[in-house]
């Protein structure tokens, strides 16, 4: 069996799990938050430009691949109401944070996570207007808003100088 093949068998049963484990979530209607836009931004992989560790950067680069096609999969299932926001906005918070790991500078880190709060501050939008109308309990929008707080700081952080010591 080649390296691809066995790349397939893991996506798929990756995205197996990943159905197994979210049919059984309540589904939230008529939410319009933004979903598609982590997705679409994830439809080209990564180049990895160098490093002297090319066993990691395979296990990085794989890793962001098998959540890119989760976050697909779950986009999928939203589309089609058998998955909730929240389940997909963890699913896209994770592969942008492996898409960050991916990243050789902190120039690239940077502008991925400026993207990951731009999309979860829009999801906070749409969460906000699902509590106001019982479609989520205040629980979840606070802890997703805390997510997107620590996301905020974390790209904060990034761009701080760098102080090196004397």
């Amino acid at each position: 069996m080649t390296s691809t093949q066995k790349r397939f068998f893991c996506l798929i049963s990756a995205g197996l799990i990943l159905i197994c484990l979210t049919s059984l979530n309540q589904w939230l209607h008529g939410n319009k938050a933004q979903i598609l836009t982590a997705a679409r931004g994830a439809e080209h992989p990564i180049q990895f430009q160098g490093g002297p560790n090319e066993h990691l950067r395979k296990l990085l680069q794989e890793r962001y691949d098998v959540l890119r096609a989760a976050v697909g999969l779950l986009n999928q299932q939203y589309s089609a109401g058998r998955v909730g926001i929240l389940e997909i906005r963890n699913a896209i918070i994770e592969m942008l944070h492996a898409e960050a790991d991916l990243s050789s500078t902190s120039t690239e880190r940077i502008k991925v996570y400026e993207k990951l709060v731009k999309i979860l501050q829009e999801q906070d939008k749409s969460l906000a207007e699902a509590v106001n109308a019982g479609r989520v309990t205040q629980m979840e929008f606070l802890r997703a808003r805390a997510s997107t707080l620590k996301a905020e700081i974390e790209l904060e952080k990034l761009k701080l100088p760098k102080v090196t010591p004397q």
